[in-house]
């Protein structure tokens, strides 16, 4: 052994950012992306079992054949010794042979198995670690990260689509229906323009009209043999209908390409699947020119592109502009029509009653029923006198539209290219001549209307959240305020539901959850869906019309909820979404062995309103009634937490193992393909914009990075999912990549070895041979060196190379060593 100094000069230290990528996918085929607490972990490594442990306590749970086999090897050992004692020999074979399957048999290192996976869970209904979490993220991540990343706070922007779709798991016939009735003054409107006022109906352009909205046709069939319906986006009986259809472009016989049909006056009331259409043509091959055909019009073929976002703007200026010629402009693509009248309004006896949004009306029966005396008590619409008590029969709503559309609005003016250029990248702040307008936005309004409080109870009311708090705090149900996000902004009307909302359960069931109760109904599954976030990146909205109002108490929900000081329309507070004045301190410490207790009928201890029928029920998941029959008002989650911020949040806990130091900005998504309830038609992709903001990039072009749906702590490896429009997110599966930041330390040594030193060994096997058989070699001496120690200043031994071939060195030679090592 030799020595030889290793000075500064000889030490290289470096450092390496390494990023390692993550494709993780939890789905019901399985999970792929787990992370190994071994680096490489290996099945054929197995527990040591020491032979003179066995049967003591480190070993139990061992199969016990094993310690069979070790014993039978030992006893085998004797025997083999005992016959070279004697010069006899023994066969062991079948011995060694059952104790090598034995040890295939025993467990592999725990270090080996254990698997490391991206937990997806909800905030618990009860303190658990679960609800430490959320906690953590809400009061220290989200303060602490405030400054430094976008909306990192307890609240989503309000920046949202109406999603229109179809599956076998949602009734295809729902429709949003707003009453086209004469009421001057509207209540809780802010309309002043004296045109719109006395206008007999809301919703009649009685000149010029021009049709706005962002729509993107995001969902096709699954079958390339069947044929894409027409879907109509708006409805007005005998005046218009503006609808969906497909275009002639496929891909892998899926239609991919679309075009907007335009149906006016009395042209409006041939169902629009009954119309063929040229592709070289803006007019129906159906009886072209011939009434009631006449007023039937198209855009260019294939104008509209699946999964992309397109403003569409219809305009008609009157008979007098430009000889009755009107456009339809799909961004840039642009048809023309020609009206040959002075208005597109119907006979004075038709009444038109009701604006569809979504559907198309066909039928005999009277609109106006829609708007009855019993949805007007239920649901909160406007009662039209002589409407009845019950809807209208003799009618159909086959035409569903299946897209997502946003910022709809009819103006009673033609729209110059000017203003068409500002409607496709900046909202409204004023009504202008606007007639009819839905954003969608959440508004601190709503109608007085039954609200759930269980699955069996509601309570008369208005809302002033974006979801069901009394049924969420009270039974862990969800269940979206439809209602307050979908108020027409220019009258300050609210539409009916049609087939979008929940009803009472007749009887108690102690064998249903809220949420189970809530998806057994496609009317309540398709209410849960018809809000989506928006990923529009064209367009930038102007809440400006949200400020006027009656109900300015409610501008808290528009205060972000650490700041708690300008109102900002802009954003929904989902903080404190129940009073902490109401929380009953008696339920909020009932502990688990009083609920056991409760459960087995043993209780002495609980107060009166916690007796063991409400339990009972409390723990399969609903509330009943009480026993007088009367709707309770305790809500129960939040007495048992004594949190009021919301719960219908969805957190992903990721180890470091899978990103190292901190997950790179930008490179973050989560990714659900088949959203709860929605029959794998709605598929959600978040993506992280560089500053802790997740938001929604499902459509092609341009997205709202702007626009949050949830947070992602990149040196914490969580991300939450704050928007109550995407329910259960994950539930069922979920992708998630991203790109870690994982630094790699690195020293190399140079160990040189000079000429005329490390000459010889101190092995003791070590002899002194020529290295070649040439007797005129020189320098024949050598020595092999096959590792080297690194000490420290005393000699300790702090690192050990092991080369994996010995280096011939002779005493003329010169060599250099260099090693690495990574931390």
């Amino acid at each position: 052994m030799s020595l030889v100094k290793i000075y500064p000069e000889y030490i290289e230290q470096f450092s390496l950012t390494l990023h390692p990528k993550t494709l993780f996918v939890s789905s019901s085929l399985g999970i792929t992306g787990t992370m190994p607490l071994a680096a490489r972990p290996s099945s054929n490594l197995k527990e040591v079992i020491d032979p003179a442990k066995i049967g003591s306590d480190p070993w139990v749970g061992f199969d016990e054949t094993v310690f069979d086999a070790v014993l039978a090897l030992e006893s085998a050992s004797e025997t083999v010794a005992l016959a070279n004692a004697d010069g006899t020999s023994a066969n062991i074979y079948s011995t060694m042979l059952g104790y090598f399957d034995y040890v295939d048999s025993a467990p592999a290192l725990a270090r080996n198995t254990k698997n490391f996976n991206i937990l997806r869970y909800e905030p618990p209904v009860t303190l658990d670690m679960n609800f430490i979490s959320k906690r953590i993220i809400r009061n220290t991540l989200m303060p602490f990260y405030y400054a430094r990343y976008d909306q990192s706070s307890f609240s989503y922007t309000n920046y949202h689509t109406l999603n229109f779709f179809t599956s076998s798991q949602v009734p295809s016939n729902s429709a949003i229906i707003y009453p086209n009735y004469p009421r001057d003054p509207f209540p809780n409107s802010s309309v002043s323009n004296s045109a719109v006022k006395n206008n007999t109906r809301p919703y009649f352009p009685t000149g010029s009209f021009s049709f706005d909205f962002y729509i993107n046709p995001r969902y096709t069939l699954d079958d390339p043999a069947a044929s894409f319906k027409a879907g109509t986006i708006l409805h007005l009986s005998s005046t218009y209908a503006v609808s969906l259809i497909s275009g002639s472009e496929k891909i892998d016989g899926l239609t991919s390409a679309y075009r907007i049909l335009l149906q006016l006056s009395h042209s409006a009331d041939i169902p629009p699947s009954q119309l063929a259409v040229s592709p070289t043509s803006n007019k129906t091959s159906t009886n072209s020119g011939e009434y009631p055909y006449d007023l039937v019009f198209l855009s260019p073929d294939n104008a509209l592109k699946r999964n992309q976002w397109h403003h569409v703007t219809i305009r008609w200026g009157g008979s007098s502009m430009n000889a009755g010629s009107g456009s339809i402009l799909v961004d840039k693509a642009a048809s023309t029509f020609n009206v040959p009248s002075s208005s597109i309004l119907p006979p004075s006896h038709i009444a038109s009653d009701a604006l569809i949004l979504g559907n198309y009306f066909e039928g005999s029966g009277d609109e106006k029923q829609f708007f009855n005396s019993t949805a007007a008590s239920s649901e909160g619409v406007y009662n039209i006198p002589g409407a009845g008590s019950s809807d209208p029969t003799n009618f159909s709503f086959n035409h569903p539209l299946n897209a997502e559309i946003h910022d709809v609005k009819i103006f009673s003016e033609y729209l110059d290219d000017n203003l068409v250029e500002d409607f496709e990248k900046f909202g409204n702040s004023s009504i202008r001549d606007m007639i009819f307008y839905v954003p969608p936005f959440f508004v601190k309004e709503s109608p007085t209307r039954d609200v759930h409080l269980t699955p069996f109870e509601t309570e008369s009311k208005s809302t002033e959240d974006p979801f069901n708090v009394d049924f969420s705090f009270g039974v862990g149900g969800r269940l979206i305020n439809l209602e307050n996000f979908t108020r027409e902004m220019v009258t300050g009307q609210y539409p009916r539901l049609y087939n979008l909302t929940a009803s009472t359960l007749p009887t108690l069931a102690t064998s249903i959850t809220a949420n189970e109760y809530v998806y057994a109904s496609g009317s309540t599954r398709k209410r849960n869906l018809t809000i989506l976030p928006n990923d529009n990146g064209r367009f930038v909205p102007d809440y400006g019309l949200l400020v006027s109002g009656s109900k300015q108490t409610a501008m808290s929900k528009f205060v972000d909820p650490i700041t708690n000081t300008l109102a900002d329309m802009g954003i929904i507070n989902i903080n404190e979404m129940v009073s902490t004045g109401s929380e009953n301190r008696a339920l909020s410490t009932v502990s688990t062995a009083d609920i056991i207790a409760a459960r087995d009928g043993t209780s002495t201890s609980l107060p009166d309103d916690t007796s063991e029928t409400t339990l009972a029920f409390l723990l399969a998941g609903v509330s009943p009634e009480s026993t007088a029959g009367t709707a309770g008002s305790t809500l129960t989650i939040f007495q048992r937490t004594g949190d009021p911020s919301s719960n219908e949040v969805e957190i992903f806990d990721i180890s470091n193992l899978y990103y190292g130091n901190s997950i790179m900005e930008k490179t973050f998504s989560l990714r659900d393909s088949n959203i709860t309830g929605s029959g794998g038609k709605v598929d959600i992709l978040l993506k992280d914009n560089g500053a802790g903001s997740l938001y929604r990039a499902n459509c092609s072009g341009s997205h709202p990075v702007w626009a949050n749906v949830g947070n992602v702590f990149y040196n914490e490896g969580l991300a939450i999912v704050k928007s109550p429009h995407l329910p259960f997110f994950g539930k069922d599966q979920f992708e998630a990549t991203f790109t870690g930041e994982q630094n790699v330390h690195t020293m190399i040594v140079n160990v040189p070895i000079p000429v005329g030193q490390f000459n010889s060994s101190s092995n003791p096997s070590y002899r002194l041979i020529s290295a070649s058989l040439d007797a005129n070699d020189t320098d024949p001496a050598f020595v092999y060196i096959s590792g080297l120690n690194l000490h420290d200043d005393n000699l300790n031994v702090i690192m050990r190379l092991n080369l994996s071939q010995p280096i011939m060195k002779r005493e003329s030679e010169e060599v250099m060593i260099r090693f690495k090592k990574d931390f």
